[in-house]
């Protein structure tokens, strides 16, 4: 995160409103007490084994990681039209799902969460050219495959685990630590942008030819304290464009736009309902990604500029008008790494890979395995 993000390990201890030492609470006492409740009883009355607890808990490490992985290099190759690349099997179940909304969850939006595990592994090797920099090298990962399979069909049937089964989900963790790295750090690795390159969004950004640019970019940092900043990264397997050459249209690049909003935070279920972003930003998002002092929105720059400018003015004044006070900047809920809410769309990214690793956050771990 060379231009505007930086990585916080979580602190041994906090300290407390009055600036005393406390010691920070374990990740057992942050769950609710219905978590607990229900986590104790399929132990100890329900006959739950300990390792089928441990063994979920990796498996939707490696899962989500190849999910989420797929989502951001479709979306950065393809744009708008990534959700054609991933078959018709996983839109249409979303569409059955659909007609459930009051048990929507979440991630009823997203196409992938829907595809299933059997489908996942050949759209992976199908966007191989766009993966592999990502994983491991094709004929390893491919060759583990029935061996994931079978772990994940035990978990889907509630068979209980081999003894290996942990120690097999964990050696293959530790064999992607180097692709998931480079997927993250390439993600928060920001390109400064060349006021000579001719594109549509440098041209309503960088220069503030944008009717929105023109009206909030020195707005905001007046009357708010909120610094705007424009940058783009790039995808592993995408070619750097030429110095000055246009951006828009670059497979692979993708636009950063960064709102700094130092003394105050933005509540992210209130900006992600906020009404500024509507169907044009939210089908160009790529996403959304909160910390503490700042909210950064990604697009594909493959897609169209002009909408791009649009989306990028749409997510200003949301942030600005999600803007909230930092009324205790010892509160737990800053000093600690959230907790993921269920209720948040997968696009909101806190405190995960994709916004919080570059190439300065070494040595890391990320998937502790």
């Amino acid at each position: 995160m060379t231009a505007g993000q930086r990585y916080s390990p979580e602190p041994a201890m906090i300290c407390d409103s009055r600036g005393g030492a406390v010691r920070k609470r374990s990740t057992w006492q942050r769950f609710s007490a219905e978590t607990r409740h229900s986590i104790n009883h399929a132990l100890f009355a329900g006959g739950m084994p300990q390792e089928s607890i441990a063994l979920y808990s990796r498996w939707w490490q490696l899962e989500t990681y190849l999910r989420s992985l797929l989502y951001v290099e479709l979306r950065s190759a393809y744009g708008v039209d990534w959700s054609n690349h991933i078959g018709q099997g996983a839109t249409s179940r979303q569409q059955m799902d659909e007609a459930r909304k009051y048990m929507a969850t979440a991630d009823w939006e997203d196409p992938l969460s829907y595809l299933d595990i059997g489908k996942l592994f050949p759209r992976l090797e199908e966007h191989w050219d766009l993966v592999a920099p990502s994983l491991m090298d094709k004929e390893t990962f491919l060759a583990r495959k029935p061996e994931l399979l079978a772990i994940r069909n035990r978990l889907g049937h509630l068979r209980r685990p081999h003894e290996d089964d942990l120690g097999r989900l964990q050696q293959t963790l530790r064999d992607l630590e180097k692709g998931a790295f480079t997927a993250y750090s390439s993600y928060n690795t920001y390109q400064q942008i060349d006021r000579e390159t001719s594109d549509p969004v440098v041209d309503a950004w960088i220069h503030e030819e944008h009717r929105t640019a023109q009206r909030l970019i020195n707005h905001a940092r007046q009357q708010y304290e909120v610094g705007f900043n424009l940058y783009h990264s790039l995808r592993p397997y995408a070619q750097f464009p030429n110095p000055g050459s246009t951006i828009t249209g670059n497979p692979g690049s993708v636009w950063v736009a960064t709102f700094n909003t130092f003394a105050r935070d933005v509540d992210p279920a209130a900006l992600w309902r906020n009404s500024y972003l509507n169907k044009n930003s939210r089908e160009l998002l790529i996403h959304m990604l909160v910390d503490y002092g700042s909210v950064t929105f990604t697009f594909p720059a493959v897609d169209d500029g002009s909408r791009v400018a649009d989306a990028i003015g749409e997510s200003f004044d949301a942030v600005l008008l999600s803007l909230r006070s930092r009324n205790d900047l010892f509160d737990f809920e800053v000093t600690e790494t959230p907790l993921r809410d269920i209720r948040l769309d997968p696009r909101i990214q806190i405190s995960s890979g994709w916004n919080i690793v570059d190439e300065s956050t070494v040595p890391i771990t990320i998937f502790s395995a």
